[in-house]
């Protein structure tokens, strides 16, 4: 189930978080699992795959917004990763990498809730 507590031990800043919706638990929770099924998710992944990196650049940014406004910290990071190595047009296998370990921080996320 997804809590304030579990998203903590996931490593969220879940304060500054709930700050940005005005303290609003249900909200930030809500947008939190919003997040965590959100199809651009995927199309990033995808497009990284098959070295679309214009559309990879572009749902990386729109997906690092919305982990940094809700504070979840690690898989900000790891976002900033994969857009520094697209802005570097990294080989495929360091793409390949990053989206590996996306994948696992994006699930690491996902069971917090069982989803």
């Amino acid at each position: 189930m997804l809590t304030m507590n579990a998203l903590r031990g996931y490593g969220a800043d879940t304060q500054a978080g709930l700050a940005r919706c005005m303290n609003d638990e249900s909200l930030y929770l809500g947008l939190v699992e919003m997040l965590m099924n959100d199809r651009r998710f995927e199309e990033m992944c995808l497009a990284v795959e098959t070295l679309g990196i214009r559309h990879a650049m572009h749902e990386a940014h729109a997906l690092l917004e919305t982990a940094s406004s809700l504070a979840l910290t690690p898989l900000a990071e790891q976002l900033e990763q994969m857009i520094l190595c697209l802005q570097l047009r990294g080989d495929s296998a360091v793409l390949e990498k990053q989206v590996r370990l996306l994948r696992l921080n994006m699930e690491k996320l996902r069971e917090i809730d069982g989803n």
